[in-house]
């Protein structure tokens, strides 16, 4: 087998190339451009999303993080106004009962006042209906 080369060969390849290195300028590059160019653009809004998720993910972490910090000090506030509170309702009921416990122990000297003076008032007419009757008894008067 001979390969008989003529300029029909060298014609048959050069118009194939030639469309072929025409094509390759004019649509398959332009195009594989276009398209290159397309999925920076896809590729770079996905990670442009991934930024912003991650970033929305740590500013999310943050107000969290905030939330619990106002908690904690809504939780000790609270705890502190009801200490103050029990503390000065303590103070109170204590100098209520101070002020009761007084009032109460002058009402009983006075009742024992009254009673030491209710008894020798009641221990002298005891003595005076004691005499009266013993003189009614005894029919005369005793001196």
């Amino acid at each position: 087998m001979e390969l008989d080369l003529d300029i029909t060969y060298v014609f048959a390849i050069a118009l194939f190339l030639v469309p072929l290195l025409l094509l390759n300028f004019l649509v398959f590059r332009p195009f594989l451009a276009v398209f290159e160019e397309r999925h920076d653009k896809l590729e770079g809004a996905i990670e442009r999303a991934d930024l912003m998720l991650a970033e929305a993910e740590e500013k999310a972490e943050a107000f969290n993080e905030r939330i619990k910090e106002a908690s904690l000090q809504g939780t000790e506030r609270r705890d502190r106004s009801r200490r103050e509170a029990t503390t000065r309702m303590n103070e109170r009921v204590e100098a209520e009962r101070n002020r009761l416990g007084a009032k109460l122990e002058a009402a009983v000297q006075e009742l024992e006042s009254a009673r030491d003076k209710a008894m020798s008032t009641v221990g002298e007419q005891a003595r005076i209906l004691a005499e009266e009757t013993a003189a009614r008894i005894l029919g005369r008067q005793l001196t």
